[in-house]
């Protein structure tokens, strides 16, 4: 079925109400030479991707993409997740959120109850290896260190991915 022969419900629909493929969430660089933003690669396309866009030359580029980080495994969310993207209305899937460090080099992100980290100049993205499943990690100003929540405790750990360690605990 092409898109000519959907009916304009079936279109708002498929399309999540025309949002799909159009980008959202966006952060500048403090330097102005990236633009940090979220999308999905076309109009039915549920999974957004991080991306970065070089303004001088207005070339795009992905810089995680879940397909590619999770192996073609299809995402898990936990109870938490499921529970967060329902209450904000969030039809993707994939990167639906993300942060990044005061110079806006190093983006951390959840993907299926991990966290991510992006290099935004370098363009490659990694786990750490923390417990989960996780939500809202978000890297220290410096980009040395990510906050998170697992479990209710808040947790950090270098973006090296070494000591972890929990700062709070739930009573």
């Amino acid at each position: 079925m092409t898109s000519q022969k959907l009916s304009f419900p079936r279109q708002h629909a498929r399309t999540q109400r025309f949002t799909l493929g159009a980008p959202r969430t966006f952060t500048v660089s403090p330097d102005e030479t990236r633009v940090i933003f979220l999308r999905s690669t076309s109009g039915t396309d549920r999974t957004t991707r991080l991306w970065v866009l070089d303004p001088a030359t207005g070339e795009e580029r992905i810089a995680a993409d879940p397909d590619i980080l999770l192996g073609g495994s299809a995402e898990k969310l936990s109870a938490q997740e499921r529970a967060r993207r329902e209450r904000t209305r969030e039809g993707s899937s994939g990167i639906v959120s993300y942060a990044v460090d005061a110079a806006a080099e190093l983006a951390a992100f959840a993907l299926s109850g991990k966290v991510y980290v992006a290099e935004l100049r370098a363009g490659t993205a990694r786990a750490l290896p923390v417990p989960g499943p996780v939500i809202d990690p978000r890297p220290s100003p410096d980009g040395r260190r990510v906050a998170y929540v697992a479990k209710g405790a808040l947790r950090v750990v270098d973006a090296t991915g070494e000591g972890d360690r929990a700062l709070a605990e739930p009573e």
